[in-house]
């Protein structure tokens, strides 16, 4: 994933300069239709206000002008929840043949990208932080060039990583991708660490919690071989409810979601210390009203030698009420 890659710098392309840029504010603007970020701190910052709970109904005034993927995503789901016959869903399944991926069950997921960087991507799977565009394809990489705009079809002829041209491509597999970074950080690695899937009674809700890991770690002069690896470890929970149609199978549909004492520590050492800290994170109560998730609980990011994660919280919506706490050992 994005939030944790730090790109290489280089000198801006001079074609730049000709392509039609509205700007929102210093830190970040819309060019070639996709959210171009000054540097990597404006993208962080921005990420960070997005991911949290209270938020999830706005939006920042940087993004007024700008469609998502999740926006598009949301109004495409919106109309699959009124598809209730054959012919519908075979125009349907056609109409959005590159947007979205229908499952056996026929659930909606990702045609491109993962729950996090929808939040900030366009409909071409695009963002741009500082002189890199980064683009998550349809046949699941991740690739990040430097220089003058790309077309769909120039990006899908890059198939290897370059780095003396500044171009990086990674796998997005299943529950792990993998992205280069600069030089003074390894490969990135995101991870569903533990996934839940919580029915109610009647078994026509269902509700879907995941705990992701990115960990970045450090390969400059500031560690030797010899000493533990230091790395950037970033936690996150999605949650999201699915509704089992008459017609169709399951969809995502709009809900309250509650969080109910969610206590998390993650565990980590920072040399020269030899004594083993933590960090804590803790949500006695919040709710997201009338919405459609995924839901994210971002926990935070820690740059130190780690350990391991544990702890307990409920995570329960209007239609899956009594799902059972989500336990970490």
């Amino acid at each position: 994933m994005l939030v944790s890659i730090l790109f290489v710098s280089c000198k801006k392309d001079a074609n730049d300069g000709n392509q039609k840029e509205k700007l929102l504010t210093n830190a970040v603007s819309i060019e070639n239709g996709y959210l171009k970020f000054r540097d990597q701190k404006a993208f962080d910052s921005l990420v960070n206000i997005l991911v949290r709970p209270e938020n999830f109904n706005s939006r920042p005034r940087e993004f007024a002008n700008f469609k998502s993927y999740k926006d598009i995503l949301l109004e495409i789901e919106k109309e699959y929840a009124n598809v209730n016959t054959s012919k519908a869903f075979d125009d349907f399944k056609n109409k959005y043949l590159e947007l979205v991926e229908i499952k056996s069950d026929s659930s909606l997921t990702y045609k491109f990208g993962t729950p996090l960087s929808a939040l900030f991507i366009n409909i071409r799977g695009e963002v741009k932080v500082g002189d890199f565009t980064t683009v998550y394809t349809k046949d699941h990489r991740m690739v990040s060039y430097s220089g003058k705009y790309k077309n769909e079809q120039e990006v899908n002829n890059i198939r290897n990583t370059n780095a003396k041209q500044g171009v990086f491509v990674s796998e997005i597999l299943k529950n792990t991708s993998t992205a280069k970074t600069e030089n003074t950080y390894g490969p990135t690695t995101t991870t569903a660490i533990k996934s839940e899937l919580y029915y109610n009674e009647d078994s026509k809700r269902r509700l879907f919690v995941d705990l992701w890991k990115e960990a970045t770690p450090r390969t400059d002069g500031s560690w030797s071989p010899s000493q533990p690896q230091i790395s950037i470890i970033h936690y996150y929970f999605t949650s999201r409810q699915e509704l089992k149609k008459t017609f169709g199978g399951w969809r995502t549909n709009e809900t309250d979601y509650y969080f109910s004492n969610l206590n998390y520590t993650y565990t980590y050492e920072m040399p020269p210390s030899v004594y083993p800290g933590s960090t804590n994170f803790n949500l006695v109560s919040y709710s997201v009203p009338n919405a459609t998730g995924p839901i994210i609980i971002d926990l935070g990011t820690r740059e130190a030698v780690h350990y391991g994660i544990s702890g307990t919280g409920r995570f329960f919506t209007g239609g899956v009420p009594n799902a059972p706490s989500f336990n970490v050992n």
